[in-house]
């Protein structure tokens, strides 16, 4: 036998121990001897993995490596007083004497809980191995630390139990099928549990044909098969019936799950989602998108759509009446009644309209108080009918909340190939033709006619030659005198604005002033006049007042008060010296409103008058509301008042009245001598008209006023 012994003469930093020999194996030559011990005393110290060597009799440590001093913690003077039983709790020391004795833990792996310094506990696999040392027998430990390994592991175990949870917890439903087993679940989450009204415990290990009926089994392998043919993810949506009979719809995306390149698929992933509510909530939000939240009738959205596709789909033996529908002075009801009772009435129109159309019509409302019906003609005389039964419905009385209402409509009326063939161009013609439904009196239907296109195109220029005729200062003022009976002198002129067209000469009020109100011309051409006429009468005689007419629009503006103040503040006109006129009507819908601004602009010393006094709003409280200035009779009452007994008391009526509530009266519209002896022999107290002068230039105004005085034709005989 050759004996092969390795020196340690290094020492090793940390242990402290100095020129240890281990007896390894038979040696032969001595030069081969120097040369292995270097050797070996170079890798023991250095060697990465922990090792030392222990007596197995004392348990005391005889040499400890570098890596195993860093493991550890324990310094050269603890090793030298230490035992291989202080590494371990106490726990473990029992076993390591019976290890050591038995020698059980040799040549073998063995899993251990060893202590560092630190006092911390940590697990190792130990190595052990019978060597010699020193001459006598002793043992060599290696030592890995499982630490890392251990978590790792636990890592690994964790985020499996994390994607364990996940998928338990979606709220969407997770499964896999294991398709070479017949689509057996292998996965199947709580909430797929929950949509299909299964556990899903009691799935997993299943197949769709021992849990669905047939059907509903053939739908799913057919869904599986296309997504293992298609290699990419496929939504499907469906509805199902649960386990509990509850029908639902579902919204599922299959995939075979990517496998190793050369190998087939062999599992399916399936994410379903219960979109029942959602579907249901996207149904009733399409279906509001397109009605009308108070009717429940399809809404302009939806007769757009409706129209565009068929007026292009109308023939000569196919053809489409599209008409068009306002509820006669519905604001009235809105103001007087509020707005509950205004949708009631709304709703009630609506279900008259329904009653009176046949399948494959539409009625819609486009807001407010129109509405819209497409009738599908079998006969050209349909749509005729169809307005005439529909004023006759509505002329029956509705129910208010316990009042009854009568109201009417006015109807515009285009048929669809003959007026046009295009959506736009039809909506167009119909919406002329109801334009001059009401133009015609209201309560009434109107076909289209092409004439109706050539005056909405002459509207549309002469609302444009307006804007101009504004901007370029073509206005002017003419002043007709106004007449006391106490001394037939003038009291004053009443302003009449006149349009001086470039090309047309002199354009009289009623051809434009119609306009100028529908389009909202009125506010700005009415300041106009305000400012125009103080501007004249400031440089006339202090005794004489000026009267303007405002429109009902010019009254409600909110500008009607400061334009009033700041025509005042710029001429120098007293303000008892303008007379602003307006009709009944204002108070027909806006009484709340107009009595503050008549009581403002009254507050200013302005005059007040109301104009064509008995043509207007029935009910005569208004004057006991407001102390107003003046009363003029329309001119319709003074024509025949010769020979008519009814406009004679008409007459006398105005004049007790005015008697009454200390206001001057005036009548006007004076033609003939006898009229004006008429109304100076009942009281009147001032006349208007063309026997007493027509409305003239300013300059023959102030010539008027400057020359001599008027003289009616029965002062002068």
């Amino acid at each position: 036998m050759i004996l092969i012994l390795f020196n340690f003469s290094r020492y090793i930093p940390g242990i402290g121990i100095n020129r240890t020999r281990i007896s390894m194996a038979p040696l032969q030559k001595t030069e081969q001897t120097e040369a292995l011990n270097d050797d070996f005393r170079s890798l023991f110290a250095t060697h990465p993995s922990p090792m030392w060597v222990y007596d197995p009799a004392s348990l005391r440590f005889l040499i400890v490596n570098e890596a195993a001093a860093a493991l550890y913690g324990y310094g050269a003077d603890e090793y030298r007083r230490m035992t291989v039983l202080d590494i371990r709790p106490e726990h473990e020391r029992e076993r390591m004497v019976d290890a050591v004795s038995g020698r059980t833990d040799m040549e073998k792996a063995e899993r251990w809980v060893h202590l560092k310094a630190s006092g911390e506990t940590f697990e190792v696999l130990t190595y052990g191995r019978e060597v010699r040392f020193e001459g006598r027998s002793a043992i060599l430990a290696i030592v890995q630390d499982r630490t890392e390994v251990n978590a790792a592991r636990r890592q690994i175990s964790d985020t499996r139990s994390l994607l364990d949870s996940i998928v338990d917890n979606l709220p969407v439903g997770v499964f896999v099928k294991d398709m070479e087993a017949d689509g057996l679940y292998v996965l199947f989450n709580e909430a797929c549990g929950d949509i299909v009204g299964m556990r899903a415990e009691h799935v997993v290990g299943r197949t769709d044909r021992a849990l669905f009926p047939p059907s509903q089994t053939d739908a799913f392998r057919e869904q599986d098969r296309r997504a293992f043919e298609a290699n990419t993810a496929i939504s499907f949506e469906e509805s199902m019936l649960r386990a509990d009979g509850v029908p639902r719809l579902l919204r599922t995306v299959k995939r075979a799950l990517p496998t190793p390149e050369g190998q087939a698929p062999r599992y399916l992933l399936g994410i379903s989602q219960d979109v029942t509510e959602e579907r249901a909530v996207e149904a009733k939000l399409a279906h509001l998108a397109m009605h009308d939240p108070l009717t429940g009738l399809p809404n302009r959205a939806a007769f757009s759509k409706h129209i565009n596709r068929r007026a292009v789909e109308a023939t000569a033996d196919s053809p489409i009446a599209l008409l068009y529908i306002d509820v006669d002075h519905f604001k009235h009801i809105n103001d007087s009644k509020g707005h509950a009772a205004g949708d009631a009435l709304l709703c009630q129109v609506s279900e008259r309209l329904l009653q009176l159309a046949e399948e494959g019509d539409l009625v819609a409302r486009l807001g407010g108080d129109e509405f819209a019906v497409v009738l599908e003609l079998d006969e050209p005389e349909r749509a005729g009918r169809f307005a005439q039964r529909l004023l006759k419905a509505l002329s029956r009385a509705f129910d208010l909340d316990g009042a009854r209402e009568h109201v009417t409509c006015s109807i515009g009326i285009a048929l669809a190939p003959d007026h046009a063939g295009d959506a736009d161009v039809l909506m167009r013609h119909a919406d002329l033709a109801l334009y001059a439904a009401k133009e015609s009196g209201r309560s009434t239907y109107r076909f289209y006619e092409a004439e109706m296109r050539l005056a909405a195109e002459r509207r549309h220029v002469m609302t444009a030659e307006l804007w101009e005729a504004l901007e370029k200062r073509q206005f002017e003022l003419h002043y007709q005198p106004i007449v006391q009976l106490d001394n037939d002198g003038i009291g004053g002129f009443e302003a009449l604005i006149r349009w001086r067209h470039p090309k047309r000469g002199l354009v009289a009020p009623m051809e434009f002033i119609p306009l100028a109100e529908e389009t909202g011309l009125i506010v700005p051409i009415g300041d106009w006049v305000i400012r125009e006429a103080c501007r004249a009468a400031a440089g006339w005689p202090a005794h004489l007042r000026i009267a303007v007419n405002l429109s009902v629009s010019q009254f409600r503006h909110v500008s009607l008060l400061s334009t009033v103040v700041a025509a005042l503040d710029e001429t120098g006109l007293n303000a008892d010296r303008l007379e602003i006129e307006i009709t009944e009507s204002v108070f027909l819908t806006d009484a709340d409103q107009s009595l503050p601004r008549l009581r403002a602009l009254k507050e200013l010393g302005v005059r007040i008058a109301i104009d064509d006094f008995g043509t207007g709003y029935s009910s005569l409280s208004y004057l006991r509301s407001f102390p107003f200035d003046k009363i003029k009779l329309d001119r319709s009452f003074v024509s025949g008042i010769e020979t008519d007994a009814g406009n004679l008391a008409i007459v006398r009526a105005v004049v007790g009245i005015g008697s009454g509530f200390n206001a001057t009266t005036l009548a006007e519209g004076i033609e003939t001598e006898e009229q004006l002896q008429k109304l100076r022999a009942e009281g009147f107290s001032e006349v208007q008209g063309y026997l007493l002068g027509r409305p003239m230039p300013q300059h023959e105004a102030e010539a008027l006023i400057h020359g001599r005085a008027l003289k009616t034709a029965s002062s002068r005989s």
